[in-house]
């Protein structure tokens, strides 16, 4: 994803975030969603967590890679690709914790198999190959 999109899917949601989905009209919302699904390159896809805001300060979105990983991430788990997405975006343990509904042991755990299995040797490493 290109700067370009990045900063133009970054709009959409502020201006999602900003109606309130629940009292937002369903047409406003089914538009401005397919405005996000138009920036996504072919294959990728996207989770939005609106609720996250309260917690976080702003919505949780995850863009997913379409089926095909770096090979360094093809032995991971769907739940450690997670968190390597979430880390590649680069919040913090206690933040992937926040946003996943796991401990922050767990994510601490998660991050250690990631280098393990990637062969990665540092946080920045992972989220640099993560967004290849």
């Amino acid at each position: 994803m290109d700067d370009d999109a990045l900063r133009r899917l970054t709009e959409v949601l502020a201006r999602l975030n900003a109606r309130g989905v629940p009292g937002a009209r369903l047409a406003d919302v089914a538009t401005s969603l397919a405005e996000v699904s138009a920036l996504l390159p072919a294959g990728m896809g996207i989770t939005i967590d609106f609720r996250a805001a309260a917690t976080l300060g702003q919505p949780l979105v995850v863009v997913r890679p379409s089926g095909q990983l770096d090979d360094c991430f093809g032995a991971l788990t769907p739940r450690e690709r997670d968190v390597a997405g979430l880390l590649a975006t680069g919040l913090r343990n206690k933040d992937i914790a926040l946003a996943l509904g796991i401990s922050l042991g767990t994510v601490k755990d998660h991050v250690h198999r990631i280098l393990d299995k990637s062969g990665l040797d540092s946080r920045a490493a992972v989220a640099a190959r993560w967004r290849r």
